[in-house]
């Protein structure tokens, strides 16, 4: 029994020095629970949608007005065709496009029922599967004169759950594996000692990040590509945009995800701690990114933050190319996104580093 204290109080004292250890293990459940209990949302609203009214009376102002009291549809964004509407689904801009016919306001005040066009993106089956309840005729409303909705989904038409699935999870798994790579690199090197040689070379800050990063860039465009083939060989999952663009395009997302494994290397003091802040931003990007539940169901302040995280942009352009075929030059936003995020963890992972052995 004796023994048994001794090690008990062993372990309580290298708690109390292992401060930080001890923070990051009280304050992650808490935190994980604020993060999770505001993004997992399933009751999906507030939509983006287009609307392409040719109709331009008092009953098609009506009906638009109708779908917004759903909560389901934004029908912020007004175009001339349905061309327009379909091509800024294709960008990402909006999720639903409604197209009101030319003689809407005549139909309905004779009593018939007239055919709306809805165009969904197919993409992200959760929000086009939420999308189609705003046409669903509520039971005041089912007589005649009701608008029936005529549905068209551009993109993954069947409903196809891999096709939805594979392309995000593409952008999971190369963030958990690079993250994970490079949030012990520094840590590493302190512990087995061999930091004390970089501080005797000539080499500055900023040239041992981007040393730090380069071998495991090369390492996870293979890895990129590794995956992509697996996406097509085992589940059908095809390239329908361009594959160059989209090779391009990972790189900066590569980039920002090894500068914020490289931004935990240099907090945390061990790799254990390396690795509970690995735990600490994985499951919130996983979350927030858009990948499991969509962002139009989250908190003002945490889509602010969702924007901060590399793998939100990076899903715009997975699910922009592989899925929707869109073009290089209209995932420019995103592609500026991850490069500024890249930019800005470098940027403090160089300052936070010193070339010194605590």
């Amino acid at each position: 029994m004796n023994g048994f204290l001794f090690v008990v109080r062993k372990e309580v004292l290298h708690l109390r020095r292992d401060a930080t250890s001890l923070v990051i293990a009280l304050l992650l459940p808490l935190f994980q629970l604020l993060v999770f209990g505001f993004a997992i949302d399933f009751d999906v609203r507030h939509i983006g949608a287009v609307v392409v009214d040719q109709d331009r009376s008092r009953e098609s102002r009506a009906y638009i007005a109708s779908l917004r009291n759903t909560q389901y549809l934004d029908p912020d964004t007004e175009v001339a065709t349905a061309e327009e509407a379909a091509k800024l689904i294709q960008n990402g801009r909006a999720r639903v496009a409604v197209v009101i016919p030319p003689n809407f306001g005549r139909e309905v005040a004779a009593g018939r029922s007239p055919q709306v066009g809805v165009l969904l993106d197919g993409s992200d089956s959760t929000v086009s599967t939420r999308a189609t309840l705003a046409f669903s005729a509520p039971p005041q409303a089912a007589v005649g004169g009701r608008p029936q909705a005529r549905v068209q989904v551009l993109f993954n038409p069947t409903g196809r759950s891999q096709t939805s699935i594979i392309p995000g999870l593409i952008g999971v798994v190369i963030q958990i594996v690079v993250v994970s790579l490079t949030s012990s690199s520094i840590v590493r090197e302190k512990e087995l000692g061999t930091l004390e040689q970089l501080m005797v070379s000539p080499i500055g800050r900023l040239g041992l990040m981007l040393g730090k990063l380069a071998p495991y860039a090369v390492l996870a465009m293979f890895e990129f590509g590794a995956v992509l083939g697996g996406a097509f060989f085992l589940f059908d999952v095809r390239v329908v945009g361009s594959l160059p663009g989209l090779i391009v395009l990972a790189i900066p997302f590569v980039f920002a995800s090894l500068a914020l494994g490289l931004l935990i290397s240099t907090v945390a003091k061990t790799q254990a701690q390396a690795l509970q802040l690995t735990l600490l931003t994985m499951l919130p990007s996983i979350l927030m990114s858009g990948f499991v539940f969509p962002q139009e169901t989250m908190p003002g302040m945490l889509y602010i933050a969702s924007q901060a995280i590399p793998l939100t942009h990076f899903l715009q352009i997975l699910r922009g190319i592989i899925v929707r075929g869109s073009m290089v030059v209209e995932l420019l936003p995103s592609t500026l996104a991850l490069t500024a995020i890249a930019v800005v963890l470098v940027t403090i992972a160089t300052t936070r580093f010193r070339k010194s052995v605590e």
